[in-house]
Parts: C-alpha cells; sequence; structure tokens
C-alpha cells in the first residue's frame, strides 16, 4: 500500500500477525549531505516512536521515503506529514 504527501513517500505492508509494528527510512545523497540526511531520519523515528506507531495495527511493516526538500523542513510539518500520510494508510488497512 502506498501513500505520498508533498516531501514523503510512504508504503506499508503486512508481515505477520504477531510481530511488532516497524519502521525502514530512506533518504538518498540527493536530498542533502550526511547532516542533513540523519536529521530526517531522527525526525522521521521521533515522529514514529510519539505518534505513527499507534496509529496503525499490529504486524505492519511501514517504510518512509524522503523526497526532495525535506531537509528544510522542520520537526511540526515533518510530523504533520507524516500523520496525514499514516492515517489514510491506516484507514485502508481497515477494511
Amino acid at each position: 500500500m502506498r501513500q505520498q504527501s508533498a516531501h514523503f513517500v510512504l508504503y506499508a505492508g503486512k508481515i505477520g500477525d504477531d510481530a511488532n509494528s516497524r519502521l525502514g527510512i530512506t533518504v538518498s545523497r540527493k536530498i542533502g549531505n550526511a547532516v542533513a540526511r540523519n536529521r530526517i531520519k531522527r525526525r522521521v523515528r521521533e515522529c514514529f516512536r510519539l505518534a505513527l506507531r499507534g496509529m496503525i495495527p499490529d504486524g505492519v511493516s511501514l517504510v518512509v521515503i524522503a523526497r526532495s526538500g525535506a531537509a528544510v523542513l522542520d520537526s511540526s510539518l515533518i510530523r504533520r506529514e507524516l500523520l496525514a500520510a499514516t492515517d489514510m494508510i491506516a484507514s485502508r488497512l481497515a477494511e
């Protein structure tokens, strides 16, 4: 399942009934230098820990791919985009 926002693409798939939710993050070198890429990954991980994990059911793996322009976003904008995209994924998973 795929959901796209302005600066991120999210993929979700079931990995098993008993497994915990997992997160994968991809930030290419086109996004920026190592400092910018690692900052995006830290912010996405924190957003997953605080909010996204509770939105998706157990046994679902979530992959977040950063797109160009993500390096200039602050934490609140990243969180807003990821929450909206994950909400759409969660509603489709519930069907």
